[in-house]
């Protein structure tokens, strides 16, 4: 609950502080005194747009702080996980905002900085405000369903039906990226097959590139080969000065010699070597000359064969050297490549998800159903005993597809004059009707996971008398589990609040002071019987706003 509130040069407030109590709080005022300062401090805290003419006239900085007690562990946790917690209470939370005239302001959470999204989080798990001039949670489609959830009890099952629709999102991922995989895998295959495949008809052989670049340059160059060859051959045999005639007299003249020098074995025998070495050079080239063929058709089919190597090594990009090795790593690589084996898994872990999900989700669909008839009956009724002489309804729209919260949308939909169309309640309310119709709702629903505080501004705005009254009692029943505070213009309901603030604006020659403050006893009775109207407040009146007070 809220258990305090500090306000500073705001608006036209210098300084203010109210401690608040469980039960109802009513708030009154004379027209234009500035009821609305509390509910316009909390919205700004809880991160409302700020414009600087807040700031009261004189100062340069405002300031606003309300602290609660809190029991909801929704926010607790939020805290928690947020590490804005106050470890050594956790159940306490201050907010505090400082708003400077320079258009600076900082928003504080337990001591911490944070941003407007983290405050306005929390507001939402602790607070609800309707104003008639803010948008309220209860237009919005998402809280519409939840109370309605909340009513037919059916909160954990909507919660196991989202986790199943987060594991079906995260299962069908899983199998779209598995059958993709499977796909390319498929494709890979196919092209490694294919690669190896005009390789293998390529048929080439370990070593076969080398020798055939090494015969064609042979081929490629035969003329000359030829004619070289022929030309050693004829310096070694075919002339007379041929280098075996040459060598075989030179080792003639040396023999004749032997005898009159000291190393002649040893000259012979080098002479002998050499001619031996030239015949041997003489046979190879002739072997050489036998071998090399002369057909032209040779050199055709030769350059084919490369050609066929070359263009299929370049189709691929790789250099005809290093084919056989690709051909062995593609070989590798299809031979490892195999289907994923867990979509057939995947298909059936998805299947039973899916089953489970729509089991579940047409059970809370059966009782959305049974329970919104049951809801939207009951606040007809509370309505027309509100003044409210139309109808309230819930309607429920199948959805495309399947979401996180079910098969269907849930909107609420009201005529408040007999006789008029249905329509989404978000289009045809106006501030009071909608006050209204949320305080129907909320005195219906199951209060465990509802805002702890509830803010009501002048929900009895264009009733009066016995139908004011019964908005009193049902704001006493609903406070009864919460904290409601309400802006009131009217004394039948005022009457009914455990706590009275009073609002007044204070003139002097210098400036304008709004006070508020609570009333007790007389002073409530006076309030009562101001409320009551007149311009004079007579004897009959006084009582009247006794026997008011005293018959709640």
């Amino acid at each position: 609950m809220l258990t305090r509130l500090k306000i500073k040069n705001f608006v036209l407030i210098d300084e203010l502080e109210l401690d608040f109590s469980q039960g109802l709080t009513v708030l009154t005022g004379e027209t234009g005194s500035g009821k609305s300062i509390i509910i316009d401090a909390l919205m700004l805290i809880f991160g409302s747009r700020v414009v600087t003419d807040i700031i009261r006239t004189g100062s340069t900085q405002a300031e606003l702080l309300a602290e609660f007690s809190i029991s909801k562990q929704l926010a607790i946790n939020w805290l928690t996980e947020n590490d804005l917690i106050d470890l050594d209470n956790p159940s306490n939370v201050i907010c505090r905002r400082v708003i400077d005239s320079n258009g600076k302001n900082k928003i504080y959470l337990n001591g911490n900085v944070v941003t407007s999204n983290q405050i306005r989080t929390l507001g939402e798990f602790i607070l609800d405000i309707h104003t008639q001039h803010a948008a309220i949670t209860l237009l919005k489609p998402e809280a519409q369903r939840n109370l309605l959830d909340e009513y037919a009890g059916i909160n954990k099952e909507v919660t196991l039906l989202n986790n199943y629709f987060k594991e079906m999102s995260i299962l069908e991922q899983k199998l779209d990226e598995a059958i993709f995989k499977s796909q390319q895998l498929n494709s890979r295959k196919e092209t490694i097959n294919e690669i190896v495949s005009e390789f293998k008809i390529l048929n080439l052989k370990v070593g076969e590139w080398d020798i055939l670049e090494q015969k064609h340059k042979q081929l490629a160059n035969i003329g000359l080969v030829l004619e070289e060859l022929d030309y050693v051959q004829n310096l070694i045999q075919n002339h007379d000065t041929s280098l075996l005639k040459s060598i075989h007299s030179i080792h003639s003249h040396l023999n004749k010699i032997a005898t009159y020098i000291p190393n002649s074995d040893d000259l012979l025998n080098l002479a002998h070597s050499i001619e031996i070495e030239i015949t041997e050079l003489n046979r190879s080239i002739n072997n050489t000359l036998n071998t090399i063929g002369t057909d032209p058709k040779e050199l055709e089919n030769l350059e084919l064969r490369m050609n066929q190597i070359f263009a299929l090594s370049r189709k691929h990009r790789i250099t005809p050297d290093q084919i056989i090795d690709s051909v062995n790593s593609w070989q590798s690589e299809l031979d490892s490549l195999t289907h994923s084996s867990n979509i057939q898994l995947l298909e059936e872990e998805l299947a039973e998800i899916k089953h489970s999900y729509m089991e579940l989700a047409q059970k809370i669909s059966q009782n959305r159903t049974k329970f919104a008839l049951e809801l939207s009956n009951k606040a007809t009724q509370i309505l027309h005993n509100l003044a409210i002489n139309g109808e309230f309804q819930i309607i429920s729209s199948p959805l495309s597809k399947p979401s996180g919260h079910g098969l269907e949308n849930i909107e609420y939909q009201v005529c408040f004059n007999k006789g008029m169309l249905l329509q989404p309640l978000a289009k045809v309310a106006s501030g009071g009707e909608l006050s209204r119709t949320a305080l129907a709702l909320y005195l219906l629903l199951s209060m465990q996971n509802s805002p702890d505080i509830i803010i009501f501004d002048e929900i009895d705005v264009g009733i009066s008398g016995k139908i004011a009254s019964h908005v009193g009692e049902m704001l006493r029943k609903l406070a009864a589990t919460k904290q409601v505070i309400c802006i009131t213009h009217q004394p039948q309901t005022a009457s009914f609040g455990a706590a009275h603030l009073v609002v007044n604006k204070n003139h002097s020659l210098a400036t304008t002071e709004l006070t508020v403050g609570y009333v007790t006893k007389k002073k409530r009775v006076d309030e009562i019987a101001r409320m009551l109207g007149g311009i004079k407040i007579t004897p009959a009146v006084l009582t009247h706003a006794k026997e008011m007070l005293d018959c709640v």
